[in-house]
């Protein structure tokens, strides 16, 4: 569990019910501070949570497969023959991805897949990570929570198993037929001073001029206090020390590893030669190389 739920917990305890019309019309007064209030059950706080933190609109596709389910499809990053077809998107179970010049392997190549990138997300309208994003929230894949944020925190609760879950942002909720939706309710959530809120989600708070951002410090040269996070967070008004989507989904060229994805078209890759690998792995194209001991990274198996 994240070490900023605990915060989180104590933050929404009292608001999570009232957002989730828990039995009583009435408001309770809310905490501003840190409290030991115990976890509410995730089914109590939002009707589309289960103890495997989805929503119970996961399944539900406008697209003609009938499901959110990923289709079997992925580029060939190194095909047999010229490519030279047309590039076609493939819906992977939480986004719709290119395969270019029709170098794609997999049962649903031929059947599946759309011509365009709108195409393939108005296909999948109703699935839920393209719902999110649709209507201006964050579909964060790296999530292990137990439901979808509301007020731009994680519900307090305790689940068997986090799954992903769609971040509206301050102010809004997730609703399972619109989307991310105002929520009036969290006008009544009492935010932390920076400082406590940096310290308590596991940061440091310093003279470093601004906040870090994946875990690189600020170029800027001044004295202002600011909030350091870890390699992967960035500062966030709301929740503090959090992961952030830019640290998670690299690009080519960045480094990469655990709890990190590349973009279309590269792998994460280390350099390898000799006695073993060093280096800090980097997103890069793929080497299509005719020798079959050589991987995609370049790297040769018998390679002294």
């Amino acid at each position: 569990m994240n070490r900023w739920h605990t915060l989180a917990r104590c933050f929404l305890f009292s608001v999570a019910c009232a957002l989730a019309a828990c039995g009583d019309s009435t408001v309770a007064p809310l905490d501003a501070g840190v409290s030991d209030a115990a976890p509410r059950d995730a089914a109590s706080l939002d009707g589309d949570v289960s103890d495997a933190g989805t929503g119970d609109d996961a399944s539900v596709d406008a697209g003609p497969r009938g499901a959110c389910d990923a289709e079997d499809a992925r580029e060939d990053f190194c095909p047999a023959s010229l490519c030279d077809g047309p590039s076609r998107w493939y819906w992977d179970g939480e986004a719709c991805g290119e395969v270019t010049c029709g170098a794609c392997t997999g049962a649903d190549c031929e059947t599946g897949g759309a011509s365009s990138l709108g195409a393939c997300e108005a296909a999948h309208a109703a699935c839920k990570p393209q719902r999110c994003r649709a209507t201006g929230g964050v579909w964060e894949w790296w999530a292990e929570e137990c439901g979808d944020y509301r007020c731009g925190l994680p519900p307090p609760a305790d689940c068997l198993v986090g799954a992903p879950a769609c971040n509206c942002g301050t102010g809004r909720r997730y609703d399972a037929e619109l989307g991310c939706v105002a929520e009036p309710m969290c006008a009544l959530v009492d935010r932390l001073p920076p400082d406590l809120l940096c310290m308590r989600s596991g940061g440091t708070w310093a003279a470093t001029c601004c906040n870090s951002v994946c875990g690189e410090a600020c170029n800027e040269d001044c004295a202002a206090m600011a909030c350091t996070c870890g390699p992967l967070e960035v500062f966030d008004a709301v929740r503090g020390c959090a992961v952030g989507q830019r640290c998670v989904e690299r690009t080519a060229g960045e480094t990469c590893g655990d709890r990190t994805r590349c973009e279309g078209g590269t792998l994460c890759c280390q350099d390898c030669g000799g006695a073993g690998c060093f280096g800090e792995p980097t997103c890069r194209p793929p080497v299509c190389d005719a020798n079959p001991d050589t991987d995609l990274c370049g790297n040769n198996r018998l390679a002294p």
